[in-house]
């Protein structure tokens, strides 16, 4: 049996390969799906927290395009056809076009085809009354767009998108006769991945969704549900939240207990300041102060909170945002703490002597780590190198 195949029967959930996936598997290569995972994965879905919080000031204005199951299995067919070998050259030469032009271009399939035309005015109507910004915090043009569940990052290695981004970062660091060490180059990977989750245009958004291996993920899971199916193309304003201000948050019996960076292949040169980290903490607690009682009254007592957090003029305390509610489940990637090692801490069960701690924890990347290139898939390397030689670096 395929794995397509036996995805589809309940057997296993692949890991998708990209640069940092912190909602994805980890610490296993796969995990047996259940009705149990299948509930826990689907109750954090956005439709369930997005308005009432979105009511509070708490996260970014969102808006729904409604996904049928017959789109989810245009979804999965899309992907299926051009996941293949005999597509392989057709997205390749896609992706160079869209790198260097910024175009999409035609559809890669029938199935992309039927998307754009039965998704396109509404996901287009959605952007455009997204993008125009209404507060300093919001930059005008483009959406952040995922699934209910989650989003298509790791099509961006295949789209072309990232290379762009990638390359026009690159051709910064030439100007400006800047050095390029790992470490930099870590930094920009992880601004590019981000930034090629700002969308404009519908196609872009199509062409995301069915090179993402994510979202067939998701869309499968999804149909095993047929009776009970609410899914959606989310639409966010898009935030420039810092790339290194985006944490991972725990929360267990109604506290915060472990606060880890996102994106914790990075030193942050402001997280090693005490007084800064300090803002970044007391951001996240204020936000989740004033969105406990949301939480806590739809049950979710135990959750996987990331928030971004914005900086302030002066000496004005950061502001902090929901970007996503996740099940707290070990699938959920658990940044600098360890499900298996340090549970009782992620479950704020260190209470006695003998695991004493002063919650909440956080934890932050201290020291810069010269090995964090190690930890991306060779598809997104491929791309790095190719834009580094065009670029001569």
């Amino acid at each position: 049996m395929s794995l397509l195949e036996s995805i589809r029967a309940g057997k296993h959930l692949k890991k998708v390969g990209i640069v940092h996936d912190a909602s994805a598997p980890s610490l296993v290569d796969t995990l047996t799906i259940s009705a149990q995972y299948d509930a826990a994965i689907l109750s954090a879905n956005i439709e369930h927290w997005a308005a009432p919080l979105e009511a509070l000031g708490l996260t970014a204005p969102t808006r729904f395009v409604p996904l049928s199951t017959h789109h989810a299995r245009l979804l999965l067919r899309a992907y299926e056809v051009l996941e293949g070998a005999d597509s392989a050259e057709k997205v390749a030469a896609a992706a160079a076009h869209y790198a260097a032009t910024g175009e999409v271009g035609a559809p890669l399939c029938a199935e992309e085809g039927e998307l754009r035309a039965v998704l396109g005015d509404s996901v287009q109507r959605a952007i455009d009354a997204l993008g125009s910004p209404d507060s300093s915090d919001t930059v005008a043009g483009g959406c952040f767009v995922k699934l209910s569940s989650r989003s298509p990052k790791d099509a961006a290695a295949r789209s072309g998108v990232f290379e762009r981004h990638y390359a026009a970062a690159l051709r910064t660091v030439r100007a400006a006769a800047e050095d390029l060490d790992d470490v930099k180059r870590m930094w920009i990977v992880c601004e590019a991945e981000g930034a090629a989750l700002r969308f404009k245009i519908t196609d872009e958004v199509v062409r995301a969704l069915v090179l993402s291996e994510r979202v067939w993920q998701d869309m499968t899971l999804a149909l095993r549900h047929p009776h009970s199916w609410t899914q959606n193309i989310i639409l966010r304003t898009w935030q420039p939240v810092p790339i290194d201000l985006e944490f991972r948050t725990f929360v267990a019996g109604g506290r915060i207990t472990a606060i880890s960076q996102y994106a914790y292949q990075l030193c942050s040169p402001r997280l090693v300041v005490q007084e800064e980290k300090e803002k970044a903490v007391r951001a996240i607690q204020h936000a989740f102060a004033q969105l406990w009682p949301v939480l806590s009254g739809k049950g979710w007592e135990r959750c996987v909170l990331d928030f971004g957090v914005i900086p302030q003029d002066g000496d004005a305390e950061w502001r902090a945002t929901l970007i996503e509610l996740n099940p707290f489940e070990e699938t959920t990637d658990s940044a600098l703490f360890s499900w298996t090692r340090e549970r009782a801490i992620i479950e704020g069960r260190c209470t006695d002597t003998s695991c004493s701690v002063e919650y909440p924890v956080v934890r932050v990347t201290e020291t810069k780590r010269v090995a964090a290139l190690s930890m991306i898939p060779r598809g997104w390397k491929d791309v790095m190198q190719r834009v580094e030689a065009d670029t001569e670096l």
